[in-house]
């Protein structure tokens, strides 16, 4: 049996402030902006909502396909949702959804989607890449520094 060195002694003295600066000390340098931990971290969010952001735009395409198969047009985020087609998230003219603006442009033949970085009050922008869908093509292309347009070469799948 292993004897404990610490058994029996109390830290109440300056024992138990020194391992609270030392655990404080240790947790300021690991948050530290020059840390890789905080920084992949934050480049991982920034993935999952980049993520999401692509997922979404097809869901708000098959949306659309479902709205023209029985309307026999396009519709708006405004239709889409009082259809049930997309849920109460989408019931604004431009939604924001997981740090991502959605804007369409919609006629009768047919629509773009794009998703933009956009912070709220409650989540920051983390996300770098801007996204842009024609339902003339039904490609999604990307841009890392603006708003994506159909000049824009297609996104690379993740």
């Amino acid at each position: 049996m292993m004897n404990n060195p610490f058994r029996g002694k109390s830290l109440a003295g300056g024992g138990c402030k020194l391992w609270l600066a030392i655990c404080s000390l240790i947790l300021v340098s690991s948050c530290s902006s020059g840390s890789p931990g905080l920084n992949s971290y934050t480049q991982a969010v920034g993935a999952a909502d980049e993520g999401a952001a692509i997922q979404t735009i097809r869901t708000i395409a098959t949306a659309q396909e479902q709205y023209r198969a029985t309307h026999g047009d396009y519709g708006s985020f405004d239709s889409l949702t009082k259809a049930g087609i997309l849920d109460a998230r989408f019931a604004s003219e431009a939604p924001t959804l997981r740090g991502y603006r959605f804007t369409m442009n919609v006629d009768s033949s047919t629509f773009t989607i794009n998703a933009d970085p956009q912070a709220t009050a409650n989540q920051p922008a983390i996300g770098t890449h801007h996204y842009y869908f024609d339902s003339k093509d039904g490609i999604t292309r990307a841009n890392s520094k603006q708003a994506a347009s159909a000049s824009d070469p297609p996104q690379q799948q993740q």
